[in-house]
């Protein structure tokens, strides 16, 4: 089985140019971890994770244990209150003014959709990635293919061998 039969078409993406408030929010809006940085011409430039923003956020809030919602802005209320209310706004206003091309993955592990899935899937657990992008010959991105994506295909394979 072939990473094209298997692969989602519609990708979100992001563009270089987005801030981090832009970005986290569309990733939540489409129930999504995570997507492809691209260029103007839609060529793969990068990733952007919210395990990288949250990484940020650590870097900037320090050793405070913080709660996780589904956009780091949503939870800006539950910040402990150890931290005084102007900081939170100023740690906020700076987070989210960081641009996408700052904070994304620049070395991005992809595939090709003439690739075998299970070649797909050692990649995805070698590199502990939870999604691959799907480049085409100009590395325009033309699909994503995630960890979920691989096991209902082989699930349905196995479903037809039983």
């Amino acid at each position: 089985m072939k990473v094209e039969d298997v692969m989602n078409r519609n990708v979100i993406t992001l563009k270089p140019d987005m801030t981090i408030k832009e970005a986290t929010q569309l990733l939540a809006k489409k129930g999504i971890s995570g997507a492809p940085v691209v260029n103007t011409e839609g060529k793969l430039i990068g990733i952007l994770t919210v395990k990288d923003v949250l990484e940020i956020l650590k870097e900037q809030i320090g050793g405070l244990g913080i709660y996780i919602f589904p956009t780091p802005f949503d939870f800006m209320e539950t910040i402990p209150l150890s931290l005084p209310q102007e900081s939170q706004k100023d740690i906020f206003k700076k987070i989210s003014s960081i641009k996408v091309e700052e904070v994304m993955e620049k070395r991005v592990h992809y595939v090709k959709p003439e690739d075998d899935i299970y070649d797909a899937l050692y990649l995805l657990v070698k590199k502990e990635v939870s999604r691959l992008p799907v480049i085409d010959e100009e590395k325009r991105v033309i699909g994503i293919l995630t960890r979920s994506d691989i096991l209902r295909a082989l699930s349905k394979t196995s479903q037809k061998v039983s």
